[in-house]
């Protein structure tokens, strides 16, 4: 029989911070989808020689198909990041009720400015001395740093939010 894997207290509150990393990988993508179709509006379709009519049938030409596109997807744009700037606002006011700065830098860091680990470890160690011969050390250090800020985080999180029925 199969164990089941326990949940640890870090589970909730790691889901809250990678929903609002994929939500803002999904406006990126969606932005450079709406860029995408406005540098191809309006391009000049190939010529038809068929003798048919062209079109899509329901009375609405490429062009204004396009556009409708772009409107709809602009209007996804603006909903996802009103998402993001409300998902933002909560994740900030749990990140400020820490105590710990280098906790803070390191969550901040990873999951709102979406860095990568050496700059966080940078952030955190360069100015030490012996940063350049320590690095991987140091790296190590901000794993465990990382770790322990999630727990913080998450004894903040589940202090402010509401048990389950």
């Amino acid at each position: 029989m199969e164990k089941k894997k326990q949940p640890k207290e870090t589970d909730a509150i790691r889901k809250k911070l990678d929903s609002y990393a994929a939500l803002q990988r999904k406006i990126d993508n969606q932005i450079e989808r709406l860029a995408n179709l406005t540098a191809t509006m309006g391009s000049v379709s190939s010529p038809n020689f068929s003798g048919l009519p062209s079109g899509s049938g329901d009375g609405t030409s490429k062009t204004e198909r396009q556009i409708l596109r772009k409107m709809a997807l602009e209007e996804k744009i603006r909903d996802m990041e009103q998402e993001e700037r409300q998902l933002r606002r909560e994740l900030e006011a749990l990140i400020d009720a820490m105590q710990n700065p280098d906790e803070q830098t390191v969550i901040e860091m990873r999951y709102i400015d979406r860095a990568k680990w050496w700059p966080i470890c940078a952030a955190l160690y360069s100015m030490e001395d012996d940063y350049e011969e320590n690095s991987s050390k140091y790296l190590k250090r901000t794993f465990k740093l990382h770790g322990s800020a999630l727990q913080s985080i998450a004894r903040i999180y589940k202090a402010e939010t509401p048990a389950e029925a």
